[in-house]
């Protein structure tokens, strides 16, 4: 032991020094630490491994909270720190390696839930059993999954929410700066509600390239194209006609709602208790020559088809028209809001939680299952799953059915639907960065244009899928010199079994990798989503979320069933929309954002990892140990690589129309290396 972190300290001692060559003296140099995912992997090739002792359980005083913050941040801490114990104890992605003596053993202790015993997609049971033999007893985290509403009940949280004072949108937007003036509770960081053009078109238009949810706009199909134009043409809209007519349109389309809860057509989107309403919206813009993408048209909630829904446009048709009116036009602002509520719906169940954080572990569990922990790929991922089971499972226990269950606009049995039919549509190869633009509208190839150059995200998520493919295919070019080396190993190939198979991981999209290029692009997407996507769709929720006006997590009455009746509401039918006079909703909706925007710590960043990579494989080598075929250089340049993505990405933020707030989200010093909360 003594041995190995006496090289940890050589080596951090040359990346000191290799700090201060690459970057300049104006700017501060990175912190010098090790990133964990990395130690894990050294300290277990060098089998050094945690006892076995089980830690005691946190315990907690129900009721001594005196600020909501506090009280939901500290809970989940609990739940996560006791999960992250458990997990410690049972060798299941511990925080120190345990030893493991084969591949059987491991198949014994990862195994996948059973197909729908509990509703969720695949992920690792927490009672794997062999022989009707259990391994291990979860009985001790039985009082921990309900844990949230004990602690957080309704009378608690009631006298923290002040409700007569939030009955317009400038009381609301006046609370909020209170509380960030005096850096108090959430106000403690900035939102958008700081904003005074938080509602504007703008803003809301920009929100869809750089935002939370900047992964679901893509061009509006000529079927949606159609049935837009025979909206304008039934109210008599030729203006809009002509918009229409100019092309360049785009859409974020979440009419499949329905489908993917398994509800009728026409059936309302509503909360078990009848307090919330979803909604399955469907938003049109245009795309200007100068880069804007303007809001045109919504859909408030698609019924089977345009004719059974309410669509509204807009009375600006273009960026250059006047905004005079803009605060007043409650009607339009609704539409708005209901597109904010369906995607919140979009991102946190689908291209949050379920296309990063579940997808992921399903192929940490089968990777556990299929690869030796000395194979190359294993080694290469491994470092990318830091945290991320116990995460998950402390999140299926207590996150999604305490809070996002009370707080969406289905039933719970929808939300679960709903869940896994993100799951079984998502599509593991048109995923790739390169796949996806092109697909979504937005060729590689004009990234860099002036029409695009408010598409941060697109911009800078394709330059770090290259730099990440090439450090990929770096690293295992030595192991696989030809595609025949590929197709013989048959570690690879009942990897790619285990996570097609129905009775395991359930990605029928993974590909079959009998090429050297296949299983480059599928090890690169494998890390894209635990490292880069979950950065850009997490750690920007705090910023749009906690100010519960930008994107409500539900509607609180009915949504109108006419364009008439929508065209009568007023401000007050806004607020009434909001949870306002509901605090444990408004409180949970406001303050989840911080639990899941918490800042990515120095030594759990991308470019952390990639210098522990290096200094390691320095070190190594120093030493006499057998280095891992050109790992060093590998990491050396891929460093180097993010060092220049650093300046780019922030020429790139400079180069967006409204830098209120710059998009340095995917800075890779601020990119998490795994999916860490």
């Amino acid at each position: 032991m003594l041995q190995v972190i006496f090289k940890y300290l050589l080596a951090m001692l040359q990346r000191l020094l290799h700090h201060g060559s690459h970057l300049s003296s104006s700017k501060p140099a990175f912190p010098v630490k090790w990133n964990k995912g990395v130690l894990k992997s050294e300290l277990l090739r060098h089998s050094i491994f945690a006892g076995n002792e089980p830690s005691a359980t946190p315990k907690i005083e129900v009721g001594t909270y005196v600020g909501t913050k506090k009280a939901i941040s500290e809970v989940f801490e609990l739940v996560n720190k006791t999960y992250t114990s458990f997990f410690d104890v049972h060798g299941l992605e511990p925080s120190l390696p345990l030893p493991i003596a084969s591949l059987e053993e491991k198949r014994l202790r990862f195994q996948f839930q059973p197909p729908g015993s509990d509703g969720f997609p695949p992920h690792l049971s927490m009672e794997p059993v062999t022989n009707e033999l259990k391994l291990f007893d979860i009985s001790r985290l039985a009082a921990v999954a309900p844990i949230v509403p004990e602690i957080i009940p309704e009378k608690i949280l009631g006298f923290l929410y002040d409700e007569p004072n939030q009955r317009s949108f400038a009381q609301i937007e006046a609370v909020n700066k209170h509380l960030f003036d005096e850096r108090r509770d959430i106000g403690k960081v900035s939102n958008i509600g700081l904003r005074k053009d938080w509602y504007s078109d703008e803003v809301y238009g920009q929100q869809q390239f750089t935002g939370v949810n900047p992964t679901t706009i893509r061009a509006a199909s000529d079927e949606w194209v159609k049935q837009f134009k025979a909206a304008a043409s039934a109210q008599g809209n030729g203006a809009a006609m002509k918009v229409l007519d100019s092309g360049s349109l785009f859409i974020q389309d979440y009419s499949y709602f329905r489908k993917f809860v398994g509800a009728k057509p026409t059936s309302p989107l509503q909360s078990d208790d009848g307090k919330r309403w979803g909604c399955a919206a469907v938003s049109l813009f245009q795309l200007t020559s100068a880069g804007k993408l303007h809001p045109i048209a919504i859909i408030l909630d698609y019924k089977e088809n345009i004719t059974k829904s309410v669509t509204i446009f807009n009375k600006r048709l273009s960026p250059t028209d006047s905004t005079r009116s803009e605060a007043t036009d409650w009607p339009w602002r609704y539409a708005k809001m209901c597109t904010q509520v369906s995607d919140w719906h979009a991102h946190e169940l689908g291209a949050h939680l379920t296309h990063t954080h579940l997808i992921e572990e399903a192929i940490i569990v089968a990777s556990h299952r299929t690869i030796p922990e000395d194979h190359p790929v294993f080694e290469l991922l491994y470092p990318h799953w830091l945290k991320t089971l116990p995460l998950n499972a402390a999140a299926r226990a207590s996150l999604i059915p305490q809070v996002i269950y009370d707080i969406d606009g289905m039933t719970p049995k929808q939300t679960a639907t709903f869940i896994m039919a993100q799951y079984e549509s998502f599509d593991f190869v048109a995923g790739y960065i390169p796949h996806d633009l092109e697909r979504r509208g937005f060729k590689v190839a004009d990234l860099e244009s002036k029409k695009l150059h408010n598409y941060v995200y697109a911009k800078n998520m394709y330059l770090m899928w290259n730099s990440l493919r090439k450090f990929v295919t770096t690293i295992l070019r030595p192991h696989y010199p030809a595609d025949s080396t590929v197709a013989r190993d048959h570690y690879l190939q009942s990897w790619v079994k285990e996570i097609q198979s129905p009775q395991g991981a359930n990605i029928s999209s993974f590909p079959t990798i009998q090429t050297f290029e296949t299983l480059v692009d599928a090890v690169t997407m494998c890390i894209h989503i635990a490292s880069p996507q979950h950065t850009a769709v997490n750690y920007l929720q705090d910023y749009y979320q906690s100010f519960v006006p930008n994107k409500p997590s539900s509607l609180f009455r009915p949504l109108p069933q006419s364009l008439s009746e929508l065209q009568d509401f007023t401000e007050e039918d806004l607020i009434d929309s909001l949870p306002v006079k509901h605090p444990r909703a408004w409180l949970l909706a406001s303050h989840l954002p911080y639990l899941l925007s918490s800042e990515v710590a120095d030594d759990q960043s991308l470019l952390e990892y990639a210098l522990s990579i290096k200094g390691l494989a320095d070190s190594s080598h120093e030493d006499g140990d057998k280095p891992v075929d050109g790992m060093g250089k590998a990491a050396e340049v891929f460093y180097e690589d993010l060092v220049r993505l650093e300046g780019k990405f922030n020429d790139n933020a400079l180069m967006v129309d409204d830098r209120t707030v710059l998009y340095t989200v995917m800075a890779p010093q601020e990119t998490a290396v795994s999916i860490l909360i």
